[in-house]
């Protein structure tokens, strides 16, 4: 069952200001000690992927990891930076072309959640639609930040 990209941007739209509320209704209560910004920014970080995610539902395999990974607690998958492959001996300046596709797709398998898993076709179809998901989380949020902006001045 394909799903529309509308229908899951407003699911996304739905679910993320629902996270939102909630998080600063817990930021607001008297009795709970004020969030520092580095776990408020992991927290909104969270609420914008399980939103995305269980908008999308189990019909990909990148939302089924994201949702198994929210709700085991396990850290979100970052993107290695450059410092962190020089110093475990990953990066090199001039790679071979010959291990450049291998090496791509490699890169890819880590950055889609759960495509550690998936053959090559599947990995590109879960890519593609993982980025579209992006796109709309993207401009979603930078919606509500506008509104917010402009509703303040």
């Amino acid at each position: 069952m394909a799903s529309s990209p509308s229908r899951i941007t407003t699911q996304f739209t739905r679910n993320f200001l629902r996270s939102l509320q909630r998080l600063n209704r817990r930021h607001n209560s008297a009795d709970s000690p004020p969030p520092t910004r580095c776990r408020r920014y992991r927290k909104i970080k969270l609420a914008a992927y399980a939103s995305m995610a269980s908008a999308v539902g189990t019909d990909r395999a990148w939302s089924r990891a994201l949702l198994w990974r929210i709700r085991t607690r396990a850290s979100l998958h970052r993107v290695p930076t450059k410092s962190r492959l020089k110093r475990d001996g990953k990066f090199r300046g001039g790679r071979n072309e010959t291990n450049r596709g291998w090496d791509n797709t490699e890169e890819l398998r880590k950055i889609v959640p759960g495509g550690e898993a998936m053959d090559m076709c599947c990995l590109l179809d879960e890519t593609a639609h993982y980025i579209q998901c992006l796109a709309s989380q993207v401009e979603v949020m930078r919606n509500i930040a506008d509104l917010f902006s402009s509703s303040s001045n």
